[in-house]
């Protein structure tokens, strides 16, 4: 019965993503005409856009470099030397396996750090390439920073560097090559579609992180510890209150801010213009104050622990073609 609700589960959303598919059959996909960038030439991913006001887009763009640029310094700062005090760690532990060791979460918070960043040097290059095929060969590094850290989670927060750096490499390498050998609009369409992926496949996990972590505190933990010794019932000067939002419930800033990130890219040419800077300004500051509560502030709980949820290959192959149908959908209403 459970291999049958693992197949049907894989099926269901094998159905979903040939429906997503078929939305495509018989829809004119018509070439529109490349605008020029102003200060190179180049032909952007875009055409001419009507009521388009320059004044506008060059303020929220570098009102949102100036966001990631504060974000990006205090991530690095917030996790370049983070404190060793015993309550102020938290750790990755495993809902699905009790003997797995648990791991801090330093690597998951500088990937974080460095996504921010990544994303600060995607952004300068909009202002002076264009968003197009130049801007795609910085533009695929903070892709590729989503998908370090999807890869960091699925590991179960450790980094393995001599599996880890060639797939990224490779990742990049291939993406780059295919947004070059691409015609438009199929450069733009597959760039902005697997970037998608990463995306929805975010907002998918940190929400499954959230939920596993609520339940199995709720439920005394992965090994079924006595959750009265996980909590601080006399020392009250251990807890650092010097933050909005504590231990667990700022996995919903991971939450939150991946959502606000894929509600920018709900439509392919408007929104970059109009909404998506604006949701960066939600998404990255939140990213980046994850880390300072994930690191430097101590809660109720003598242990910090984040339950990664057990995901074993079926629910892997769910969640991989949920992401690609979320993504092509998200492409379906934006053209």
């Amino acid at each position: 019965m459970i291999k049958f609700n693992q197949y049907f589960g894989v099926f269901l959303s094998l159905l979903v993503l040939v429906l997503v598919f078929r939305s495509f059959s018989g829809f004119d996909l018509s070439i529109p005409e490349q605008a020029p960038y102003r200060f190179t030439g180049y032909l952007m991913w875009f055409p001419e856009l009507k009521g388009y006001d320059g004044n506008i887009f060059d303020t929220t763009l570098l009102f949102n470099q100036v966001v990631l640029v504060f974000s990006s310094y205090f991530a690095i700062k917030w996790t370049y030397n983070p404190p060793t005090k015993r309550s102020l760690i938290t750790r990755f532990y495993s809902a699905g396996d009790s003997d797995a060791m648990p791991v801090q979460t330093i690597d998951f918070n500088r990937a974080i750090a460095i996504y921010i960043v990544m994303t600060l040097l995607a952004g300068l290059t909009i202002f002076f390439a264009g968003v197009g095929k130049i801007w795609a060969t910085v533009g695929v590094l903070h892709n590729a920073s989503e998908f370090l850290i999807l890869l960091i989670l699925g590991s179960g927060g450790k980094i393995n560097l001599l599996v880890f750096w060639p797939i990224v490499v490779f990742y990049i390498s291939f993406i780059t090559i295919t947004c070059i050998l691409f015609k438009f609009p199929y450069d733009a369409l597959w760039f902005k579609s697997q970037g998608l992926c990463f995306d929805w496949a975010l907002i998918i996990e940190f929400t499954r992180i959230y939920l596993t972590t609520l339940h199995e505190l709720k439920n005394g933990g992965a090994n079924r510890d006595n959750l009265g010794e996980l909590v601080e019932k006399e020392d009250k000067a251990n807890i650092h209150h010097d933050a909005i939002v504590h231990y667990p419930h700022h996995l919903l800033l991971l939450v939150v801010g991946s959502i606000f990130h894929a509600l920018g890219n709900l439509n392919l040419v408007f929104t970059i213009y109009k909404f998506s800077f604006n949701a960066y300004w939600i998404t990255y500051p939140a990213y980046a104050y994850y880390t300072y509560v994930d690191l430097h502030v101590s809660s109720i709980y003598s242990q910090k622990r984040i339950y990664l949820p057990e995901t074993p290959y079926w629910k892997v192959a769910i969640i991989s073609i949920s992401s690609i149908a979320l993504s092509l959908l998200t492409i379906r209403l934006g053209i």
